[in-house]
């Protein structure tokens, strides 16, 4: 009897992982939600009936743990690389712990896992969806080394999706723009009459990458208003950092 295919959430305990998870719950027999903390991670596992795993995937020892995990898999239908974190120290704090502790995170940990789970993918010819940011599309001074992490994970799966292709598994590169959750509700963004408009609600942004998994895209944004952000960095970057200057003095 063929082995029923795996989804793999990473950072699937909270926020948009979790959002994620019970948005495709009902498409699989087997889910596997793996994540830092324990009590939450536990609760999520028992509200979707879903295996967990506690692993830092930024951490050396916490991919070993993943990796032993999914080498028992032959078919994984579906890798969602979403583990993250803030990182608000200034670029002038001159903090390479935090610079380091970034890319390990939201970066590398993505390029690990996928490998991780790599033999699986092929078996199930499945996806992946990377979970990136409006904030890898478009400079701003808040959060610079989640931004220039964020930047780095975009390149990566923007070509992973090329590569990937050619063997028969899909990425898809999900770019939300500011999302309200537990971790990061954005209350001041909020707040604001104009700028609450550019806050999405977690279950909206799953709906929204879930659909542009079902439509086979290869990028995505949530919202994909957020797609004229990103054109307007590469076409004028002066307007696009006066305005960031502008962001950065009203609201840090």
């Amino acid at each position: 009897m063929a082995t029923s295919s795996l989804i793999v959430v990473t950072g699937g305990s909270a926020g948009i992982g979790l959002a994620l998870a019970r948005q495709l719950r009902p498409r699989t027999q087997r889910l596997l939600l793996i994540a830092r903390g324990g009590e939450r991670l536990d609760a999520a596992g028992r509200l979707l009936a879903a295996e967990t795993l506690i692993a830092d995937v930024a951490d050396p020892e916490g991919i070993a743990r993943v990796g032993e995990r999914l080498a028992e898999e032959s078919r994984i239908a579906l890798l969602i690389n979403n583990a993250g974190g803030p990182f608000r120290t200034p670029l002038l704090a001159h903090d390479p712990h935090e610079a380091a502790a970034a890319i390990d995170l939201l970066y590398l940990a993505m390029v690990r896992t996928t490998a991780a789970a790599w033999p699986g993918l092929l078996g199930a010819r499945g996806a992946i969806i990377n979970v990136v940011s409006v904030a890898g599309t478009v400079a701003t001074g808040s959060a610079p080394h989640y931004a220039a992490a964020k930047h780095a994970a975009l390149a990566w799966s923007r070509a992973l999706h090329v590569e990937a292709h050619a063997a028969g598994v899909h990425v898809l590169t999900a770019n939300p723009g500011p999302v309200a959750t537990s971790a990061f509700p954005h209350q001041r963004l909020l707040e604001h009459r104009y700028l609450k408009h550019a806050v999405i609600a977690e279950d909206d942004c799953a709906s929204s990458i879930v659909r542009a998994l079902d439509r086979r895209r290869a990028e995505a944004f949530q919202p994909e208003w957020w797609r004229a952000a990103a054109v307007a960095q590469a076409l004028a970057p002066s307007t696009m950092a006066r305005l960031a200057r502008r962001s950065r003095q009203r609201f840090g």
